[in-house]
């Protein structure tokens, strides 16, 4: 088969920091070619590079050979990439919020009217709205999504949101080489499951695809063969019926990995936060008229099928999206939803959209982890105007640094320049600042490697057993959730079809997944009593 991408001995640092070190890959036309590694190890600035990303040029460039469809590319920018018809569906999105669907999907690409193509010529034409609009909603029903593509992508739920950066590329007729870093870290695994099909519909039509996922399990299904990167170099490669999980994740990380589980205990039935009748108008992830209550001191799991509701909540708490409904902590009715003044009463949201609402990305790694926190943390106290105590803020920022293995050249640098996975534990050290009594957290580890992810699961149980801080974890993730957690709520079309515990049979799960009568509704276990004296008003 034609080669349609080569690379030859590349190498890339930041401030002399090496990210990749003489790595030399190749994808052929109609492959799928695979690409792991743990966070940190390079694969997303490969990406970068081959896609014409302006921080690697900001950054001193890199080193090595490209060889694009034969001849040797020198990437200048994303534009020339396009042009020569290679795609790339981005971690973090690349979207622009305040389009709607159809106009992301179809962004320099736009059907014109034909009546002003030939009145002032196609490059003074108007655009065809109806028309861009029906080729989006076909390419969206291709994936299995069926959305009025009149919506803007400010107003989407993080689900929808991948599907339309996937859609964008694969709209395209000029299409040779795709690019996909995480495409499925946001999807469940039925809609994972869709795009897989796709993208191996696609190849089979003769496009090249060089894919990243820590999703270790859809590498082995889909892709032909398989690089694993370890510190920015290729430790090892397997070709189709070589590829095996277990010897992937060894090669990846290089040592054991231990599974974080929680010790199995009974919570008291304390409630602190109480949803009464609780909507939430977020397109995709609607809640309707939700009721469910959280006890102090535990971690409660939220799941459900993807635009179910689990991610509303956290985004209803900070007030993204109209409420109505009663929310009441800690035996106080909250007038309002409002992020800033939630965390001052102790109530912290991690959203799952880190690269929009997580991190102030031309801003260093120690601001964003203080950002939050700076206020209670970091202020000189005999001085009246207020300075960060820098000193203080530096000491800080570099012991969560190597609490969470966060790899990076120093705490000045700019955390755009970091791995996403690095991103999630920025984006999860900064929430710690402020040492909150009830912490949301959306899809804790979408994104990050089988090491990684063990460690901020962990990281979550020990925060919640040594410092008694109730957590509240929304994810797909049903394997995660059933290790970590004491509750598991199960939500359904806007609301609580049934909570279960981690012991739950997985056909229970299923089901109630399924939305399938016959699973009751439990909040406590029946040996669970509520405490004496304690309003029965008070959660309903």
């Amino acid at each position: 088969m034609e080669k349609i991408l080569e690379i030859k001995n590349l190498s890339k640092s930041y401030n002399g920091i090496p990210a990749l070190k003489n790595v030399s890959i190749s994808v052929r036309a109609g492959e799928i070619h695979g690409i792991v590694g743990a966070n940190g190890s390079g694969k997303s600035t490969l990406m970068n590079i081959i896609s014409g990303n302006p921080v690697i040029r900001e950054t001193g460039g890199y080193q090595g050979e490209i060889i694009y469809r034969g001849s040797r590319l020198q990437v200048k920018n994303c534009a020339e990439i396009i042009r020569l018809g290679v795609g790339m569906v981005h971690q973090e999105f690349a979207l622009i919020p305040d389009l709607t669907i159809g106009e992301n999907i179809k962004l320099g690409r736009e059907e014109t009217c034909r009546f002003t193509d030939r009145l002032f010529g196609r490059k003074y034409s108007f655009i065809d709205r109806r028309r861009n609009n029906e080729i989006a909603s076909q390419v969206l029903k291709r994936l299995g999504l069926d959305v009025d593509v009149g919506v803007k992508i400010i107003d989407l739920s993080t689900n929808t949101k991948q599907f339309v950066e996937i859609a964008r590329e694969v709209a395209r007729s000029d299409l040779k080489l795709l690019l996909l870093d995480e495409p499925t870290a946001v999807l469940s695994k039925s809609d994972a499951l869709k795009l897989l099909e796709v993208l191996v519909g696609m190849s089979r039509g003769g496009l090249g695809i060089l894919f990243i996922s820590h999703r270790l399990e859809e590498v082995q299904y889909i892709c032909d063969r398989v690089t694993v990167f370890r510190d920015g170099e290729v430790v090892s490669r397997y070709k189709k019926g070589e590829i095996n999980v277990t010897k992937l994740a060894g090669d990846m990380v290089g040592h054991q990995v231990y599974k974080a589980n929680a010790q199995k205990r009974s919570v008291k039935a304390t409630p602190v936060l109480c949803f009464k009748k609780f909507s939430v108008k977020m397109p995709g992830e609607e809640i309707k008229s939700l009721d469910l209550t959280v006890y102090e001191g535990e971690i409660l799991g939220l799941t459900g099928l993807s635009g179910h509701g689990k991610l509303a909540l956290g985004y209803g708490l900070m007030g993204m999206y109209p409420v109505a409904g009663e929310v009441i902590f800690k035996g106080h009715k909250l007038d309002r939803m409002n992020a800033r003044t939630n965390i001052m009463k102790g109530i912290y949201v991690l959203p799952d959209d880190r690269q929009a609402l997580g991190i102030l990305p031309e801003h260093s790694l120690a601001e964003n982890i203080i950002f939050t926190g700076d206020q209670v943390k970091y202020l000189f106290s005999r001085n009246p105007l207020g300075f960060i105590d820098w000193k203080g803020a530096y000491g800080y920022v570099e012991q969560a640094v190597r609490d969470f293995e966060i790899k990076c050249s120093s705490p000045k640098q700019r955390v755009k320049e970091l791995s996403g996975g690095n991103l999630q534990k920025v984006c999860i050290a900064r929430a710690l600042t402020v040492n909150p009594q009830l912490l949301f957290v959306a899809e804790p580890t979408r994104g990050i490697d089988i090491a990684a992810k063990e460690k901020i699961l962990k990281m979550l149980i020990d925060i919640n057993r040594s410092k008694g801080t109730t957590i509240v974890i929304a994810t797909s993730e049903l394997d995660e959730l059933k290790r970590v957690c004491d509750r598991i709520a199960v939500l359904v079309k806007g609301r609580v079809f049934k909570i279960l515990y981690p012991d739950s049979p997985d056909l229970e799960f299923g089901l109630a997944l399924a939305g399938e009568e016959g699973a009751n509704y439990e909040g406590i276990r029946q040996d669970e009593e509520l405490p004496e004296g304690l309003p029965e008003d008070l959660c309903g």
